[in-house]
């Protein structure tokens, strides 16, 4: 599995911290030597997961009106009032529905 197709650990827990749990295949899963990527299949029942959303599951949380640029080599992506999120496309697009969440 390729995290790089799936929400860091640090975007993934701000979501479940602003009271944003999407319904994710893959989660982030606690194990004795820290977290773990993994598909939700593999899940132990005791372990404590929070949902690694890809960008595509993101992307259909956010409402009408965010435009995606790439600018000078950086993903920019702007919403309605003209913010700007420039991170890994995942974690800029978790940033920005936790934005217009609030």
């Amino acid at each position: 599995m390729n995290e790089l197709n799936y929400a860091s650990l640090k975007a993934s827990k701000r979501l479940v911290d602003n009271g944003i749990v999407l319904k994710t295949d893959a989660i982030w899963c606690q194990y004795l030597c820290g977290y773990r990527l993994i598909m939700r299949t593999e899940l132990h029942p005791l372990t404590e997961v929070i949902p690694a959303p890809t960008m595509a599951e993101v992307w259909r949380e956010l409402p009408d009106g965010i435009t995606i640029k790439k600018w000078d080599g950086k993903l920019v992506i702007i919403d309605d009032d003209g913010t700007n999120f420039n991170l890994n496309p995942t974690d800029a697009l978790i940033d920005l529905l936790i934005f217009v969440r609030k």
